[in-house]
Protein backbone atom coordinates (compact mmCIF):
# COMPACT_ATOMS: atom_id res chain seq x y z
CA UNK A 1 0.00 0.00 0.00
CA UNK A 2 1.23 3.47 -0.84
CA UNK A 3 2.09 5.67 2.08
CA UNK A 4 1.21 9.33 2.61
CA UNK A 5 3.81 9.78 5.34
CA UNK A 6 6.61 12.12 4.32
CA UNK A 7 10.02 11.19 5.70
CA UNK A 8 13.49 12.58 5.19
CA UNK A 9 16.66 10.91 4.05
CA UNK A 10 20.15 12.12 4.99
CA UNK A 11 21.31 13.11 1.52
CA UNK A 12 18.18 13.39 -0.61
CA UNK A 13 15.05 14.73 1.13
CA UNK A 14 11.82 12.99 0.12
CA UNK A 15 10.12 16.31 -0.66
CA UNK A 16 13.07 17.80 -2.49
CA UNK A 17 12.78 16.97 -6.20
CA UNK A 18 10.36 19.77 -7.06
CA UNK A 19 12.35 22.31 -5.05
CA UNK A 20 15.59 21.20 -6.70
CA UNK A 21 14.22 21.83 -10.18
CA UNK A 22 14.72 25.00 -12.15
CA UNK A 23 11.80 27.46 -11.82
CA UNK A 24 10.56 26.38 -15.26
CA UNK A 25 10.38 22.75 -14.06
CA UNK A 26 8.74 23.26 -10.71
CA UNK A 27 5.27 22.08 -11.80
CA UNK A 28 5.91 18.43 -10.98
CA UNK A 29 3.08 15.96 -11.31
CA UNK A 30 5.13 12.81 -10.83
CA UNK A 31 8.51 12.35 -9.13
CA UNK A 32 10.45 9.15 -9.75
CA UNK A 33 13.51 8.34 -7.64
CA UNK A 34 15.46 5.39 -8.91
CA UNK A 35 18.68 6.00 -6.98
CA UNK A 36 18.88 4.76 -3.41
CA UNK A 37 15.48 3.72 -2.09
CA UNK A 38 13.02 3.71 -4.99
CA UNK A 39 10.11 6.11 -4.59
CA UNK A 40 7.37 7.23 -6.95
CA UNK A 41 5.59 10.33 -5.66
CA UNK A 42 2.41 12.00 -6.90
CA UNK A 43 1.06 14.77 -4.72
CA UNK A 44 0.64 13.47 -1.17
CA UNK A 45 0.95 9.80 -2.18
CA UNK A 46 4.14 7.77 -2.32
CA UNK A 47 4.83 4.28 -3.62
CA UNK A 48 8.09 2.88 -2.22
CA UNK A 49 10.26 0.03 -3.37
CA UNK A 50 8.64 -2.15 -0.72
CA UNK A 51 5.26 -1.62 -2.42
CA UNK A 52 6.56 -2.98 -5.73
CA UNK A 53 6.46 -6.67 -6.71
CA UNK A 54 9.85 -7.78 -5.40
CA UNK A 55 13.32 -7.38 -6.96
CA UNK A 56 12.02 -8.14 -10.46
CA UNK A 57 9.36 -5.46 -10.09
CA UNK A 58 11.88 -2.86 -8.95
CA UNK A 59 14.25 -3.86 -11.74
CA UNK A 60 11.49 -3.71 -14.34
CA UNK A 61 10.20 -0.30 -13.22
CA UNK A 62 13.73 1.12 -13.26
CA UNK A 63 14.40 -0.24 -16.73
CA UNK A 64 11.17 1.23 -18.10
CA UNK A 65 11.48 4.65 -16.44
CA UNK A 66 15.11 5.19 -17.37
CA UNK A 67 14.29 4.82 -21.08
CA UNK A 68 11.96 7.54 -22.40
CA UNK A 69 10.99 5.34 -25.36
CA UNK A 70 9.08 2.05 -25.65
CA UNK A 71 11.21 -1.02 -24.88
CA UNK A 72 10.62 -4.28 -26.72
CA UNK A 73 9.58 -7.26 -24.63
CA UNK A 74 12.58 -9.16 -26.02
CA UNK A 75 14.93 -6.44 -24.83
CA UNK A 76 13.23 -6.31 -21.44
CA UNK A 77 13.61 -10.05 -20.95
CA UNK A 78 17.29 -9.88 -21.90
CA UNK A 79 17.98 -6.87 -19.67
CA UNK A 80 16.06 -8.18 -16.65
CA UNK A 81 17.09 -11.83 -16.72
CA UNK A 82 20.43 -11.56 -18.51
CA UNK A 83 20.14 -14.67 -20.65
CA UNK A 84 18.79 -16.78 -17.78
CA UNK A 85 15.09 -16.26 -18.30
CA UNK A 86 12.68 -18.87 -16.91
CA UNK A 87 10.71 -21.01 -19.37
CA UNK A 88 7.53 -19.17 -18.48
CA UNK A 89 9.17 -15.75 -18.85
CA UNK A 90 6.25 -14.26 -20.81
CA UNK A 91 3.84 -15.17 -18.03
CA UNK A 92 6.23 -13.86 -15.37
CA UNK A 93 6.68 -10.60 -17.29
CA UNK A 94 2.93 -10.15 -17.77
CA UNK A 95 2.21 -10.87 -14.10
CA UNK A 96 4.93 -8.47 -12.91
CA UNK A 97 3.68 -5.70 -15.19
CA UNK A 98 0.15 -6.24 -13.88
CA UNK A 99 1.33 -6.02 -10.28
CA UNK A 100 3.35 -2.89 -11.07
CA UNK A 101 0.26 -1.24 -12.51
CA UNK A 102 -1.73 -2.17 -9.42
CA UNK A 103 0.95 -0.70 -7.14
CA UNK A 104 1.03 2.54 -9.13
CA UNK A 105 -2.78 2.81 -8.93
CA UNK A 106 -2.20 3.86 -5.30
CA UNK A 107 -0.87 7.18 -6.60
CA UNK A 108 -4.36 8.13 -7.79
CA UNK A 109 -3.05 7.66 -11.31
CA UNK A 110 -4.10 4.94 -13.72
CA UNK A 111 -1.40 2.28 -13.63
CA UNK A 112 -2.54 1.01 -17.03
CA UNK A 113 -1.93 4.46 -18.47
CA UNK A 114 1.49 4.77 -16.83
CA UNK A 115 2.68 1.37 -18.06
CA UNK A 116 1.27 0.51 -21.46
CA UNK A 117 1.91 -2.46 -23.75
CA UNK A 118 1.53 -2.27 -27.52
CA UNK A 119 3.03 -3.93 -30.57
CA UNK A 120 5.39 -6.12 -28.58
CA UNK A 121 6.79 -3.19 -26.59
CA UNK A 122 6.25 -1.77 -23.12
CA UNK A 123 6.40 1.92 -22.28
CA UNK A 124 6.35 4.00 -19.11
CA UNK A 125 4.27 6.97 -20.23
CA UNK A 126 5.36 9.97 -18.22
CA UNK A 127 2.67 12.48 -17.31
CA UNK A 128 3.48 16.09 -18.16
CA UNK A 129 5.75 17.45 -15.46
CA UNK A 130 7.40 14.14 -14.58
CA UNK A 131 10.84 14.46 -13.00
CA UNK A 132 13.28 11.53 -12.74
CA UNK A 133 16.21 11.86 -10.34
CA UNK A 134 18.73 10.33 -12.76
CA UNK A 135 17.91 12.98 -15.37
CA UNK A 136 17.80 15.74 -12.76
CA UNK A 137 21.39 14.98 -11.79
CA UNK A 138 22.51 15.37 -15.43
CA UNK A 139 20.45 18.54 -15.76
CA UNK A 140 22.09 20.20 -12.76
CA UNK A 141 25.70 19.32 -13.56
CA UNK A 142 25.29 20.50 -17.17
CA UNK A 143 23.90 23.84 -15.99
CA UNK A 144 26.52 24.05 -13.23
CA UNK A 145 29.28 23.90 -15.83
CA UNK A 146 27.51 26.58 -17.85
CA UNK A 147 27.25 28.78 -14.74
CA UNK A 148 30.93 28.25 -14.01
CA UNK A 149 31.87 29.38 -17.53
CA UNK A 150 29.81 32.56 -17.10
CA UNK A 151 31.45 33.30 -13.76
CA UNK A 152 28.47 32.56 -11.51
CA UNK A 153 30.38 30.42 -9.02
CA UNK A 154 27.69 30.51 -6.37
CA UNK A 155 25.00 29.09 -8.68
CA UNK A 156 27.48 26.61 -10.14
CA UNK A 157 28.29 25.30 -6.67
CA UNK A 158 24.60 25.09 -5.76
CA UNK A 159 23.77 23.04 -8.82
CA UNK A 160 26.86 20.85 -8.48
CA UNK A 161 25.93 20.12 -4.86
CA UNK A 162 22.49 18.94 -5.97
CA UNK A 163 23.96 16.79 -8.74
CA UNK A 164 26.42 15.26 -6.29
CA UNK A 165 23.77 14.54 -3.64
CA UNK A 166 21.74 12.63 -6.23
CA UNK A 167 24.46 10.86 -8.21
CA UNK A 168 26.30 9.40 -5.21
CA UNK A 169 23.35 7.16 -4.39
CA UNK A 170 23.35 3.54 -5.64
CA UNK A 171 21.24 2.19 -8.49
CA UNK A 172 19.53 -1.16 -7.79
CA UNK A 173 22.03 -2.46 -5.27
CA UNK A 174 22.67 -6.19 -5.54
CA UNK A 175 21.64 -6.56 -9.19
CA UNK A 176 24.35 -6.95 -11.83
CA UNK A 177 23.42 -6.47 -15.49
CA UNK A 178 25.22 -4.93 -18.45
CA UNK A 179 22.64 -2.17 -18.93
CA UNK A 180 22.91 -1.27 -15.23
CA UNK A 181 26.70 -1.06 -15.51
CA UNK A 182 26.27 1.55 -18.24
CA UNK A 183 23.82 3.61 -16.18
CA UNK A 184 26.01 3.34 -13.06
CA UNK A 185 29.01 4.55 -15.06
CA UNK A 186 26.99 7.56 -16.22
CA UNK A 187 26.06 8.41 -12.64
CA UNK A 188 29.66 7.92 -11.52
CA UNK A 189 30.70 10.41 -14.20
CA UNK A 190 28.19 12.95 -12.86
CA UNK A 191 29.50 12.35 -9.33
CA UNK A 192 33.09 12.97 -10.45
CA UNK A 193 32.21 16.10 -12.42
CA UNK A 194 30.22 17.48 -9.48
CA UNK A 195 33.00 16.92 -6.95
CA UNK A 196 35.58 18.33 -9.32
CA UNK A 197 33.56 21.48 -9.90
CA UNK A 198 32.94 21.97 -6.17
CA UNK A 199 36.63 21.52 -5.44
CA UNK A 200 37.57 24.01 -8.18
CA UNK A 201 35.14 26.61 -6.85
CA UNK A 202 36.46 26.16 -3.31
CA UNK A 203 40.05 26.54 -4.48
CA UNK A 204 39.34 29.67 -6.52
CA UNK A 205 37.48 31.10 -3.50
CA UNK A 206 40.55 30.38 -1.35
CA UNK A 207 38.61 27.93 0.79
CA UNK A 208 41.55 25.57 0.75
CA UNK A 209 40.51 23.23 3.55
CA UNK A 210 37.21 22.57 1.79
CA UNK A 211 39.04 22.10 -1.51
CA UNK A 212 41.24 19.50 0.18
CA UNK A 213 38.25 17.68 1.67
CA UNK A 214 36.44 17.56 -1.67
CA UNK A 215 39.64 16.67 -3.51
CA UNK A 216 40.33 13.71 -1.23
CA UNK A 217 36.85 12.35 -1.87
CA UNK A 218 37.30 12.81 -5.60
CA UNK A 219 40.59 10.93 -5.80
CA UNK A 220 39.07 8.17 -3.67
CA UNK A 221 36.43 7.49 -6.31
CA UNK A 222 38.74 8.34 -9.25
CA UNK A 223 42.13 6.80 -8.38
CA UNK A 224 43.61 7.27 -11.88
CA UNK A 225 42.36 10.81 -12.55
CA UNK A 226 45.51 12.91 -13.01
CA UNK A 227 43.74 16.26 -12.94
CA UNK A 228 41.95 15.41 -9.69
CA UNK A 229 45.24 14.43 -8.02
CA UNK A 230 47.01 17.52 -9.33
CA UNK A 231 44.28 19.77 -7.98
CA UNK A 232 44.36 18.01 -4.60
CA UNK A 233 48.13 18.55 -4.42
CA UNK A 234 47.69 22.25 -5.16
CA UNK A 235 44.98 22.57 -2.52
CA UNK A 236 47.20 20.84 0.03
CA UNK A 237 50.09 23.19 -0.74
CA UNK A 238 47.80 26.22 -0.52
CA UNK A 239 46.45 25.01 2.82
CA UNK A 240 49.99 24.80 4.23
CA UNK A 241 50.50 21.05 3.88
CA UNK A 242 53.33 20.52 1.35
CA UNK A 243 54.22 17.13 2.83
CA UNK A 244 50.66 15.97 2.19
CA UNK A 245 50.95 17.16 -1.41
CA UNK A 246 54.24 15.28 -1.81
CA UNK A 247 52.61 12.09 -0.52
CA UNK A 248 49.72 12.41 -2.98
CA UNK A 249 52.24 12.94 -5.80
CA UNK A 250 54.27 9.93 -4.76
CA UNK A 251 51.30 7.63 -4.24
CA UNK A 252 49.70 8.57 -7.56
CA UNK A 253 52.95 8.13 -9.48
CA UNK A 254 53.52 4.73 -7.90
CA UNK A 255 49.91 3.65 -8.59
CA UNK A 256 50.11 4.61 -12.26
CA UNK A 257 53.39 2.76 -12.67
CA UNK A 258 52.27 -0.37 -10.81
CA UNK A 259 48.77 -0.67 -12.28
CA UNK A 260 49.07 0.87 -15.75
CA UNK A 261 52.78 0.95 -16.50
CA UNK A 262 52.73 4.68 -17.27
CA UNK A 263 53.92 7.91 -15.68
CA UNK A 264 52.03 11.18 -15.07
CA UNK A 265 52.29 13.90 -17.70
CA UNK A 266 54.87 16.67 -17.16
CA UNK A 267 52.09 19.13 -16.27
CA UNK A 268 51.21 16.99 -13.26
CA UNK A 269 54.29 18.25 -11.43
CA UNK A 270 53.70 21.97 -12.09
CA UNK A 271 52.11 23.74 -9.08
CA UNK A 272 49.17 26.08 -9.59
CA UNK A 273 48.15 29.17 -7.64
CA UNK A 274 44.54 30.07 -6.76
CA UNK A 275 44.53 32.64 -9.56
CA UNK A 276 45.84 30.21 -12.20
Amino acid sequence: MATRTQTTDEHFPVQSIATLCSPTLQHVELEVRLLGDIRVVAGASTVTGADLPGPIGRHLLTRLVIDPFPVSRTRLVDDIWGGKAPRSVDSVLNATLSRLRTALDELDLDGRELISSSGGSVNFKRPKGTVVDVELAHHHIDFALRDLRTGDHREAARRASIAYSISRRPLLTGIEREWLDIERDRMHHVERRSLGLLADVSFSSREFDMAVQLGRELVRIAPYDERAHRNLMNALRASGNPSGAAKVERDFTDRLNADLGVAPSPDFFVPLTPSS
